[in-house]
């Protein structure tokens, strides 16, 4: 393996049920975008044809946390946190060429490079979060079209969120986010009618590792996805309100052992439906729990030592595809897997990988996002 050696992966679910590998890919390949952020500090774009700078400027360290969405008119909206410690927003536009880098408030809230999340909600606005330095949560809010809504704003107290992963959520038309704070439970924070923020327990301490991977879906009802210090994957249904345990008793979707402990995890829900949790198992393989077949079942969709344990990951549905995307190790990775129109058959799903060796500054390891592009 090369000090340069990278990865990044995509999955596809339900092709039509006559559809060859060669016919998915060039169905879809064009506007399925994944990014990550290089050793030269410059966001990188990549999709089945390659990889190349998203920007030419250097903003952020290298690996640093990345999230990509895709704004209505189909153009792209990309968030890092930058060697400042400042939020900033990288956009494309169909009126001109080229992406617009913008930092959004004040430097110094977050550690350079930490993570960052981003959410388009059910009415096509834009909402990100990310950890201070200061452990509390932070927010700012956009339209569909990148507009500024609202400026970046602190959303919890100091201290309860450590400088790790927050996802972004959306409830009832209201921005928020979840996270594990520092007494191991699952918070979220909601922005209340008055403009101000509100953070409310969604399990008991201990639930998982503090600052743990926590992953939110937005699309057919919000829930929030964490792995707990047990190794089951836990799943809690999100509202604005209520307390412990109802509505926030959580439910384990998996066996122990399954996730490793602080893994990163992502979710996609297709429109009719199911849910997809993606993650790299402890033996470095990408594994999916998924509820395609009614209930809870976990699967292997690669071999093992494709990622790095609990590695970063990323991943969307389109159409009748779900696609995954992740820096692994060696090579920068694309795969795709198909299953027959439902009901699927149980896991595991077929998988078929492509690949291909890059020559840029990419690390296994490294943060990703993906989005559509137009």
């Amino acid at each position: 393996m090369t000090a340069l050696g990278g990865a990044l992966a995509l999955t596809l679910a339900v092709a039509p049920a006559d559809a060859s590998p060669a016919h998915a890919v060039q169905a879809t390949a064009s506007q399925v975008v994944g990014f990550t952020v290089g050793m030269d500090g410059r966001v990188y774009a990549a999709s089945f044809t390659g990889l190349s700078p998203f920007t030419s400027t250097a903003i952020a360290p290298p690996g640093a946390g990345v999230s990509a969405v895709r704004q209505s008119d189909g153009n792209v909206a990309v968030f890092t946190i930058g060697n400042n410690g400042g939020l900033f927003s990288l956009v494309t536009s169909s009126a001109g060429s080229g992406t617009r880098i913008s930092q959004v408030g004040p430097s110094g809230l977050a550690n350079p490079g930490g993570r960052v999340n981003a959410v388009s909600a059910p009415d096509g606005s834009i909402h990100v979060a990310f950890p201070g330095k200061d452990g509390a949560v932070y927010g700012a809010s956009y339209t569909s079209t990148m507009q500024l809504t609202s400026g970046v704003q602190r959303a919890s107290a100091t201290g309860v969120a450590p400088s790790s992963a927050v996802a972004a959520a959306w409830v009832s038309g209201v921005p928020g986010a979840v996270f594990v704070g520092s007494d191991g439970a699952l918070h979220s924070v909601w922005r209340t009618g008055t403009g101000t923020w509100t953070t409310i327990p969604a399990s008991a301490p201990g639930l998982a590792s503090p600052g743990a991977g926590v992953t939110a879906v937005v699309k057919g009802g919000t829930a929030a996805y964490v792995g707990g210090l047990d190794g089951r994957l836990w799943q809690v249904s999100v509202t604005t309100s209520g307390g412990v345990p109802d509505p926030w008793d959580p439910v384990a979707i998996s066996g122990t052992g399954v996730v490793p402990v602080g893994a990163r995890l992502a979710v996609a829900r297709f429109d009719y439906g199911s849910t997809n949790v993606v993650f790299a198992g402890a033996d470095g393989a990408i594994r999916v729990v998924t509820n395609q077949t009614g209930s809870w079942v976990t699967s292997v969709t690669t071999t093992a030592g494709i990622a790095q344990p609990g590695a970063p990951v990323a991943t969307l549905t389109y159409g009748d595809y779900l696609y995954s995307d992740w820096c692994g190790n060696d090579l920068w990775w694309w795969f795709w897997w198909k299953r027959p129109l439902p009901p699927p058959p149980p896991p595991p799903w077929y998988g078929e990988t492509l690949s291909f060796r890059t020559t840029i500054p990419v690390r296994q390891g490294y943060e990703v996002s993906m989005t559509l592009f137009r």
